[in-house]
C-alpha cells in the first residue's frame, strides 16, 4: 500500500468514524428527546385525569370514560387507572388493554412520585396524586406511535446520510490525495530515469510554494552536489590513468628488453619475469581504466550506426586468435521467429567490439578446454549473443556482482587478470540500452548472454 492508499484510507476511517460518533449521538438525543416528550404527555393527561376524577364532584366514571374517549388530546392506545390508598382499582379508562403494576412497584409511586417505564409495547407512566389527605396512584400507558416514527425515520435519514457521505468522503479522499501528491509520482519518475549517465536529470519545480516544491528545490541541489562529485573522480581517474600508462608501459617494456639479455643468472630472469608479469597486469588495469574514462567522456556522443553482430564476432575471434594461437570459436545463429530477421544492431562498432573481445577472452582464459561456443539468437523484440564454455564455476549467491569493477570469482585462482573487464563491458552494454547476464547452467558450464532490444 503506497503513501497516498494510507494517508486516503486514514482520513476516511477517521471521518467515517467521527460521521459515525456524531450521528450516533444525534440519534440517541432525540430519542431521548421522545421519550420526555411523551412522558410530560403522559404526566399532563394522568394530572387532567386525575383533577377531573377526584375534585370534580359533578363528574362521575362513566362521564370520565367519555371524556377519555372524546378528547382530542387522545393517545394511541390509551388507559389509564386510577387506584386509592388501599391500592383498589377506581377507575379504568380502557378495560380491553391489560397493563398491571404489582402493589409493591405502586408503593414505590409515592416514594418517587413519578416513576416511569418502557414494556415491550406500551410507555408507561406511575404518577402520585394527594386530594384533601387521600392518596391516589394514576398509571398511565400508551404507544407513542407518532414519536417512533419520526425516530425511525431519522434512523434512515441518518443512515442514508452517513452512506452518502461516507461514500463521498472515501471518493474525495482518494481522488484529491492522488491530485495532490501526483507531482511526488512525477518525481519518482523523473528520478527513476537518473542514472550514472544522465545525472544531469533535474526535477521540475511547480509554479506554487509548498513542501514538494521545497523537496524538489532540495533534491536538485544534492543532485548538482553528486554530479560535480562524480565529474571531478571521473576526471581524476581519466588523468590519473593517462598519466601512468605511459611510465608503466616503460617499465614493461624495459623488463620485456632485460629478459633477452643471456648475461642474466636464472634466479635473476626468473625475478625479472615475475616483474614483468606484474607490469604488464599493472598495465592491463591502467589501459582498462582509461578505457572506462574514455567510455564516460563520450558518452553523450557515442556514434550509433547498423553494424552485424556476426562480422563483430569474427572479427573479435581473428583478433584473439593471434595473441592465443590454441583460440577455438563454435559459431551458431538461431531464428526461433517465423520470418527471415537482419541481425543487425544500431551500436558503436569500437564500443561493441570491447564487448565482444572482453567475453570471448574471459570465456576462453578460464575454459578448461580452450574452446568458446558462440550463438547468435534472433526473436521477433531482441537479439541474443549466448557465449558459453566449459570450466569451474564462480561461487557466488549473486552473479550479478561478477560486473561489479575489481571483483573476480572463486574460480579464477592462478589466472591472470585484474578483474575491470567485465565491469567495462557492463558499462558499454548499458549504453546500449541493453542487458546482460551471467548464469550457471550446468555443473561445469558458465554462460553469458546479452540482450540487444530491436
Amino acid at each position: 500500500m503506497n503513501l497516498k492508499q494510507r494517508f486516503s484510507l486514514l482520513f476516511s476511517c477517521i471521518f467515517s468514524l467521527i460521521l459515525a460518533i456524531v450521528m450516533l449521538v444525534v440519534y440517541f438525543l432525540f430519542a431521548d428527546f421522545r421519550q420526555d416528550e411523551f412522558v410530560d404527555r403522559l404526566a399532563e393527561k394522568a394530572e387532567t385525569t386525575a383533577k377531573l376524577l377526584v375534585e370534580v364532584k359533578e363528574i362521575d366514571y362513566n362521564m370520565q370514560k367519555l371524556i377519555d374517549k372524546n378528547s382530542i388530546r387522545k393517545l394511541y392506545k390509551e388507559k389509564t387507572q386510577v387506584f386509592d390508598g388501599n391500592l383498589k382499582l377506581i377507575y379504568s379508562s380502557n378495560d380491553k388493554i391489560d397493563v398491571t403494576w404489582p402493589p409493591d412497584e405502586l408503593r414505590k409511586i409515592k416514594e418517587e412520585r413519578q416513576v416511569f417505564r418502557k414494556t415491550k409495547q406500551f410507555d408507561v407512566l406511575g404518577l402520585y396524586y394527594a386530594f384533601q389527605h387521600k392518596d391516589y396512584y394514576i398509571l398511565i400507558s400508551a404507544e407513542d406511535t407518532y414519536g417512533y416514527r419520526k425516530l425511525d425515520y431519522l434512523r434512515y435519514l441518518l443512515l442514508g446520510a452517513f452512506i452518502t457521505g461516507t461514500t463521498l468522503v472515501w471518493a474525495m479522499s482518494f481522488s484529491l490525495s492522488k491530485k495532490s501528491l501526483k507531482p511526488l509520482d512525477d518525481f519518482r519518475k523523473q528520478i527513476q530515469e537518473i542514472t550514472d549517465n544522465n545525472l544531469t536529470i533535474r526535477l521540475s519545480k511547480a509554479k506554487r510554494e509548498d513542501e514538494i516544491n521545497a523537496l524538489a528545490g532540495s533534491f536538485n541541489q544534492m543532485m548538482d552536489r553528486i554530479d560535480r562529485a562524480y565529474n571531478r573522480q571521473r576526471e581524476f581517474t581519466g588523468h590519473a590513468s593517462h598519466e601512468l600508462r605511459t611510465p608503466v608501459a616503460r617499465i614493461a617494456a624495459q623488463l620485456e628488453n632485460l629478459l633477452h639479455t643471456d648475461e642474466l643468472g636464472t634466479t635473476i630472469k626468473n625475478q625479472l619475469t615475475s616483474m614483468a608479469e606484474d607490469a604488464f597486469q599493472l598495465s592491463e588495469i591502467i589501459s582498462s581504466l582509461v578505457a572506462l574514462a574514455d567510455i564516460n567522456n563520450q558518452q553523450n556522443n557515442i556514434s550509433l550506426t547498423k553494424v552485424r553482430l556476426d562480422e563483430i564476432l569474427f572479427d573479435a575471434a581473428a583478433e584473439l586468435s593471434g595473441t592465443y594461437p590454441d583460440f577455438r570459436l563454435k559459431f551458431e545463429i538461431e531464428n526461433i521467429t517465423e520470418r527471415d530477421t537482419d541481425i543487425e544492431i544500431r551500436a558503436d562498432e569500437t564500443l561493441l567490439k570491447i564487448v565482444v573481445i572482453n567475453l570471448l577472452k574471459n570465456a576462453y582464459l578460464y575454459s578448461d578446454n580452450q574452446a568458446v561456443e558462440s550463438l547468435i539468437k534472433q526473436g521477433d523484440q531482441f537479439l541474443q549473443i549466448i557465449i558459453t564454455n566449459t570450466g569451474n564455476v564462480p561461487n557466488v549467491d549473486d552473479t550479478g556482482i561478477l560486473f561489479d569493477a575489481f571483483y573476480r570469482g572463486s574460480n579464477v585462482s592462478n589466472k591472470p587478470g585484474s578483474g575491470v573487464g567485465l565491469s567495462i563491458v557492463k558499462r558499454i552494454v548499458q549504453y546500449h540500452q541493453a542487458k546482460i547476464s551471467y548464469h550457471i547452467i550446468d555443473q561445469n558450464t558458465n554462460q553469458v548472454v546479452v540482450t540487444f532490444l530491436l
